[in-house]
């Protein structure tokens, strides 16, 4: 088990509209862009299933990246896991990451149809709409998932400003009522910098510092 995690890595979680341009528009840049009514049935269908099939595999490659790189809250330290449920709440996240887990199978299920459907097309226009159709329906699953792709990017966000925390290291918690100095006695003691102010109630995040003591690492 991991004890300290790299939430700085996870990559920004696109919108709906964004991912949706961004797939599209690497598919119009990395596949064949042009089909004659002269061709052969045979290759004007493989035109159209390889458009399909690479659209696919692009929203496979997009979707799993964000399925491997948020943490998975059953594999991470429990000092993690209960910080993410305070943050977050583990059950919305949990359902989150599980909507975009079903969308990416849905994608590959309507895949597989239209590839198969292609291998049936009589002519370049039945073909072309086939296409047309199948990239449509992923859209729509796509912008299904316009809530749980904004609030992974949240999550995203805070989970990048988090400290550095080792739950396997010596550690000392300061905690105690507002307005009497905790985040000046870090300052003093660690290589912290918490930001101070003079009234009550203002520090509201988790703040972490480091200090040796009789050859010891703390935190």
């Amino acid at each position: 088990m991991t004890s300290i995690y790299n939430f700085k890595r996870i990559a920004p979680v696109p919108d709906a509209t964004d991912f949706l341009d961004i797939v599209l528009s690497k598919t119009q840049r990395k596949t064949p862009t042009v089909v004659h009514p002269g061709y052969k049935i045979t290759r004007i269908r493989q035109f159209y299933m390889r458009k399909v099939k690479f659209t696919q595999d692009t929203f496979d490659e997009k979707l799993r990246q964000i399925l491997e790189e948020f943490p998975v809250l059953d594999n991470v330290h429990p000092f993690y896991a209960d910080l993410m449920n305070v943050l977050y709440d583990k059950d919305h996240y949990k359902l989150a990451l599980g909507q975009i887990n079903t969308a990416r199978h849905l994608i590959d299920a309507v895949a597989k149809d239209y590839v198969r459907l292609l291998k049936f097309g009589d002519s370049l226009y039945r073909c072309k709409q086939l296409k047309r159709a199948s990239l449509g329906r992923m859209a729509t699953i796509m912008k299904r998932q316009k809530d749980s792709l904004s609030y992974l990017e949240q999550v995203r966000q805070h989970l990048a400003r988090l400290p550095s925390i080792d739950p396997n290291t010596r550690t000392l918690i300061v905690c105690g009522f507002p307005n009497v100095g905790k985040s000046s006695f870090m300052n003093k003691v660690t290589r912290a910098d918490v930001d101070v102010q003079p009234y009550a109630f203002t520090t509201k995040s988790l703040f972490v510092g480091h200090m040796d003591y009789k050859y010891l690492r703390w935190q």
